[in-house]
């Protein structure tokens, strides 16, 4: 998988001992400025940021990594889910000697960066969270929500992953809910998304370690994130909610549900964006990004 052509030359890796795993991340931008790390989704990658990086990288020392399992990072069996990604990132910035930062995720990146500001609030100087919480009153359609659906879930995603392999078409129309005008964009994005969507669907390792993380998120949100949700409303880390307007993966009232938990959190929707705002609006991202 090669990197987006804007984010090629910002490439790095680094080895990490605990829990033992090689991570592929992109920097760019001065290291006397404030560090901001962005943390993607489920089935992404680093790349996700692509039209927002440089442009962050003028003001902050900008990280984006691929989290294990995705992307160019390490791919071994490793316990995916959001606990592992927890230990991950803070490996990694302990690793980069990154003692504070500025945490940015997207959908699975925000549960992760939210569960990293509500444990371990001294790493988080601000958190931001785009179309993702653990404070999830409005559950996906598609989501799992017992126990024989979990169970199920490995063979409906098998089938799932062999229908898109037989069709570049119908793996890039598995894109559409994820965006408000997939149409809309620019040929050269639609293109590389393209390209991409139908590299991520042959990955096998990349399949594998996705269904482990869908396997462990109903616990994680029935047990774990039901004790850290009660801690949101004191915490004291700045918090930002971003909500695609017209996001139909995490219903927009997540967003508000969540900002409105925690008094001193701003609650912020762009209109004309789905799931991915960072993509889709990347100015009016980068303004709510510099107001913060």
């Amino acid at each position: 998988m090669q990197p987006a052509p804007q984010l090629a030359p910002y490439a790095r890796a680094v080895e990490i001992r605990d829990p033992g795993v090689r991570v592929h991340y992109f920097e760019a931008g001065q290291r006397h400025n404030p560090t901001l790390i962005l943390i993607h989704g489920l089935q992404d990658e680093a790349d996700t940021w692509r039209h927002v990086f440089e442009p962050l990288a003028r003001t902050h020392r900008v990280i984006a990594l691929d989290l294990p399992g995705f992307g160019r990072s390490d791919k071994s069996r490793h316990p995916y889910g959001v606990p592992f990604y927890v230990r991950v990132v803070l490996s990694f910035m302990d690793a980069l000697r990154i003692g504070h930062a500025r945490l940015v995720g997207n959908s699975l990146g925000a549960m992760i960066a939210e569960t990293i500001a509500l444990t371990h609030p001294a790493r988080a100087a601000r958190l931001v969270l785009v179309d993702g919480t653990i404070h999830i009153v409005e559950r996906p359609p598609a989501a799992p929500s017992n126990p024989i659906q979990l169970l199920l879930l490995p063979i409906y995603d098998r089938r799932y992953f062999v229908s898109l392999r037989r069709s570049t078409t119908a793996a890039y129309d598995s894109l559409r809910p994820y965006y408000a005008d997939l149409d809309g964009l620019p040929q050269d994005d639609r293109d590389f998304l393209f390209r991409r969507v139908n590299e991520r669907v042959w990955d096998e390792l990349q399949r594998l370690a996705s269904l482990a993380v869908q396997m462990r998120l109903l616990p994680f949100m029935a047990f774990q994130a039901r004790w850290l949700i009660r801690r949101i409303p004191a915490s004291p880390v700045p918090t930002t909610v971003v909500w695609g307007a017209e996001d139909r993966i995490l219903p927009i009232g997540n967003g508000v549900a969540r900002a409105a938990l925690q008094p001193t959190a701003r609650f912020v929707h762009i209109g004309g964006a789905g799931h991915l705002p960072h993509q889709e609006k990347a100015e009016e991202f980068l303004k709510v990004l510099g107001d913060c």
